[in-house]
């Protein structure tokens, strides 16, 4: 038998051979895509270099206490004084009453005595040092209480006398000065500022005010993001923030 030939001149075995073809095409199932592979990027970048560790500087007191100056938790002032620039320092003191008995802030004197008469007869300079820090603990004790702190200011008043240089060096004063000296260090031990000459109280209370807040704010956004994480099927609300720092007093000639 042959086929009938369709107007195309092709046998309809043909056609239907084709029609199989097209249909089989249509259904055959698509070849899954290739995922493009990414072009190379480099080198892992490697991590941030982590920060040196923090050097501390340990030193005896006039009390005979072995003190950390740059102790972690608190901004620390550390005045150099010598024998010179005592009224400078006197009066840098008295600029940070309003800032002393808070629990984020200390004050230590450092006395360079190195080359000097007291040299002779330090145990008459430490019992002057002695008897001029519990005079001063008097004056402080109003400030103490307006800053919630009802010790004594006597307890955390830091004095230190340096006579065969065992401290000034490491705090990168190596000779003496006749200019009032300072070192803020963070809560962190590290230093934040140093002055080689410290004549603008004012300038020197803003500073420190500065630091203080600063490190103030830090703690409590710290506090409240970890008061916000749920706590199993509750969710503890963060604290109330803190009141701020009292304005920067003037300072008192």
């Amino acid at each position: 038998m042959f086929w009938k030939k369709s107007p195309l001149g092709l046998s309809e075995a043909v056609l239907a051979a084709l029609a199989v073809v097209a249909v089989a095409g249509v259904y055959a199932p698509k070849a899954a895509a290739q995922t493009p592979v990414p072009p190379a990027t480099g080198a892992v970048k490697s991590a941030a270099p982590a920060l040196p560790p923090v050097h501390k500087f340990k030193a005896v007191d006039a009390d005979n206490h072995t003190i950390l100056i740059n102790k972690p938790g608190l901004i620390t002032l550390v005045l150099g004084t010598s024998e010179d620039s005592q009224d400078a320092a006197r009066a840098a003191g008295k600029t940070m009453y309003p800032l002393q008995g808070r629990p984020d802030f200390q004050l230590i004197v450092v006395v360079d005595l190195r080359n000097s008469i007291a040299t002779w007869a330090p145990s008459l300079v430490i019992s002057q040092m002695r008897s001029n820090l519990d005079h001063e603990a008097i004056a402080l004790k109003p400030y103490y209480l307006k800053n919630g702190n009802k010790s004594n200011p006597r307890n955390s008043s830091y004095v230190i006398p340096d006579f065969s240089g065992t401290i000034c060096p490491q705090l990168d004063w190596p000779g003496n000065s006749d200019d009032l000296r300072g070192i803020l260090f963070g809560a962190d031990g590290r230093e934040i500022n140093r002055w080689d000459k410290l004549e603008d109280m004012d300038k020197l209370l803003a500073d420190v005010h500065a630091a203080i807040q600063a490190f103030d704010d830090e703690n409590q956004a710290k506090k409240e993001v970890a008061a916000a994480k749920p706590q199993g099927s509750k969710l503890i609300q963060p604290p109330t923030t803190p009141p701020p720092l009292p304005p920067i007093p003037p300072v008192q000639n």
